[in-house]
């Protein structure tokens, strides 16, 4: 009787499911919706409408905002989850400092000392000017938690910490959800809904864009450097 259910259950699931996917245009159709209208749309009115003049921010974190706000609430989810299943199998044991300095060539260290400093400026770079040419927080946080992995490696965790401070470090892990939160709730009471910008005056849309943008590369890096320190906690 139960399996009966289930596959009753599956089916009425799987119906609609595939009636929709039967009415769907053909793979690369010019009658598919992103050739007849959206994509002309999101030319000809996404600076306007969406507060960027980079097309693909607007798109990001205007028109498919929702789906930009999931992503980085799993990266986040994704970072605590390893987290918590490391503590759980690292109990009774005694965790080993992770990012003790090897044995490098003096050039490489010199090396990576001496770009350092370029490498974050590039990444806040790519992050503030991600509105307006190629970048944003996903492509700046990720040159900046490379950083800190490779600043790890070479000179050992405790000054690589530094560019991270333990105590605020779980905050910073969930600056982009937490950003799209704030922001989102900063649209709902401008416009009415979350996640919604304001067309006038344009300076408000930019500043809730660039929240967006420096939430998601704080967070996104923060993920990347605490995956990393704690799977060398466990090695």
């Amino acid at each position: 009787m139960k399996r009966a259910l289930v596959i009753a259950l599956l089916a009425a699931v799987a119906m609609p499911l595939l009636l929709a996917a039967a009415r769907m245009p053909r793979f690369g159709s010019v009658e598919q919706p992103a050739y007849t209208h959206v994509a002309r749309r999101y030319l000809e009115r996404g600076a306007e409408e969406a507060g960027a003049e980079n097309i693909v921010t607007g798109v990001i974190l205007n028109y498919r905002g929702f789906d930009t706000n999931g992503e980085v609430t799993v990266i986040f989810t994704a970072c605590a989850a390893v987290a918590a299943v490391l503590a759980c199998s690292g109990e009774g044991r005694r965790p080993v400092r992770a990012g003790t300095p090897v044995a490098l060539s003096p050039v490489v260290r010199y090396v990576v000392r001496l770009l350092a400093p370029f490498i974050a400026l590039f990444a806040f770079y790519v992050v503030v000017f991600g509105e307006v040419s190629p970048g944003g927080g996903f492509q700046g946080g990720t040159v900046f938690g490379a950083l800190i992995i490779v600043t790890t490696v070479v000179v050992g965790r405790d000054e690589a910490e530094r560019l991270s401070p333990e105590r605020p470090r779980l905050w910073l892990q969930a600056a982009g959800p937490l950003s799209f939160l704030a922001v989102g709730t900063v649209g709902a009471l401008l416009t009415g809904w979350y996640l919604g910008f304001p067309h006038v005056p344009r300076a408000i849309a930019a500043s809730m864009l660039m929240a967006l943008e420096f939430g998601i590369g704080v967070g996104g890096a923060m993920v990347l450097a605490g995956i990393f320190w704690r799977l060398g906690d466990e090695a």
